[in-house]
C-alpha cells in the first residue's frame, strides 16, 4: 500500500520536483539503515533455519516470526522518515517564504517612512507619525532578522535528514486515501504483529504439550498467558483504530482548507494584478502597490501552509503503522 502511494506521487508531474527526490533519500536515514541491518541478519537467520534438515517447526516458526517482524519495522521506519522529511521539507519553504515576506515588509515600511518624511516636511504629518513609522521600520527589520535565522535553521534541519535541499511549492497533493487505508495499516502495524506472533507462539507451545505427560500447572500458565494476549490484542486493536479513524478523519478538512486558501490566494492575485494596472496609468501609488504585493505573498505563505498542513497529516498517517 505504502509502495503504491509513493508511486502515484512519483508520477504526479507537479510533483517531479523536488519532494519526490527527497522522499528518495528517506532510505539513507540512519533509523531506516539500522532497521534494514537488523532486517538483513533475520533474514538470513531465516534461510539458515531452512537450510537446517534438524530443524523443528518452533525454530522455524521462530524464524519466521522474526523475519516477518524485523520487516514489518522496517516498513515503519520507512515510513517515519518519509514523513520527517516532509515535515521538515514543509518547515523548510514555510521559512524561505516567511524570510521573503519579511524582506517586502520592510520594503513597505522603508517606503512608508519616506513618504511620512516627505509629509511632515510638507506639514501633513506629526513628528508622532514621523516615530510610527521609524518604529515600523525597526520591528520590520528585526522581524527579517530573525526570519532569516529562522530559515537558516529550517534548511539546516532538512539537510540533516536529505544533504543540502533547497524545497520548492507544491502544486499538487496527493489523494484523499479511502477508509480501507485504516485497516490495511493496521494489518501491517508492528506492535500488532508482534502481539499476534506472541500469540501464535504461546498456542503453538500449549500445542506441544500433552496433559498425560506435562504438569497441569504448565498448560494453564501458557492458557492464561494466552487469554492476556489475546485480551491486550483486542485492546491495542480497538485504540489503534480509533487513532487511526481519527487522523483520517482529519485529512478531508485539511484538504478543504486548501480549496479554501487557493481561492483567497486567486482572490489576491486579482487584486495585486489590478492594483498593478492602476499603478502603470497614475491612478495608484508606490506604496499600495507594495502593500498589495505584501498581502499577496500573505496569501502565498497561507497556501503553502494549508498544503503542508495536508501532506504533513497524509504521511503522519502512512507513518502510524
Amino acid at each position: 500500500m505504502r509502495k503504491a502511494l509513493l508511486a502515484l506521487l512519483l508520477l504526479s508531474p507537479a510533483l517531479a520536483q523536488p519532494l519526490p527526490e527527497a522522499l528518495k533519500r528517506a532510505p539513507e536515514v540512519a533509523a531506516v539503515v539500522s532497521a534494514r541491518l537488523d532486517y538483513e541478519v533475520k533474514a538470513k537467520d531465516l534461510a539458515r533455519t531452512l537450510q537446517d534438515p534438524l530443524r523443528t517447526p518452533l525454530t522455524e516458526l521462530q524464524a519466521r516470526q522474526g523475519e516477518a517482524l524485523a520487516q514489518a519495522r522496517l516498513q515503519r521506519a520507512l515510513a517515519q522518515a518519509e514523513s520527517d522529511i516532509v515535515a521538515a521539507y514543509a518547515q523548510a519553504l514555510e521559512a524561505t517564504l516567511q524570510r521573503e515576506l519579511a524582506e517586502k515588509a520592510l520594503e513597505v515600511a522603508e517606503l512608508g517612512l519616506r513618504a511620512t518624511e516627505v509629509r511632515v516636511r510638507g506639514g501633513g504629518a506629526t513628528s508622532l507619525d514621523l516615530l510610527e513609522a521609524q518604529n515600523r521600520v525597526l520591528e520590520a527589520r528585526k522581524n527579517l532578522e530573525a526570519a532569516r535565522r529562522g530559515e537558516e535553521s529550517a534548511l539546516a534541519a532538512l539537510a540533516n535528514l536529505v544533504g543540502p535541499w533547497k524545497p520548492e511549492a507544491v502544486r499538487e497533493l496527493p489523494p484523499l486515501p479511502g477508509p480501507e487505508v485504516v485497516e490495511a495499516l493496521l494489518k501491517a502495524h508492528a506492535d500488532l504483529l508482534q502481539l499476534r506472533q506472541s500469540l501464535e507462539l504461546i498456542r503453538f507451545q500449549r500445542g506441544l504439550l500433552d496433559e498425560g505427560f506435562a504438569p497441569r500447572k504448565d498448560i494453564e500458565a501458557l492458557e492464561d498467558q494466552a487469554q492476556t494476549l489475546e485480551a491486550n490484542l483486542k485492546n491495542l486493536e480497538r485504540s489503534l483504530r480509533l487513532g487511526l479513524q481519527s487522523r483520517h478523519a482529519q485529512l478531508s478538512p485539511l484538504l478543504q482548507g486548501v480549496k479554501t486558501a487557493e481561492e483567497a490566494y486567486r482572490a489576491a492575485k486579482e487584486r495585486y494584478a489590478a492594483e498593478e494596472k492602476r499603478f502603470q496609468a497614475g491612478l495608484a501609488s508606490r506604496l499600495s502597490l507594495l502593500q498589495q504585493e505584501l498581502a499577496l505573498k500573505q496569501a502565498a505563505l497561507a497556501l503553502e501552509q494549508a498544503k503542508h498542513a495536508y501532506l504533513k497529516a497524509y504521511y503522519g498517517l502512512l507513518a502510524s503503522r
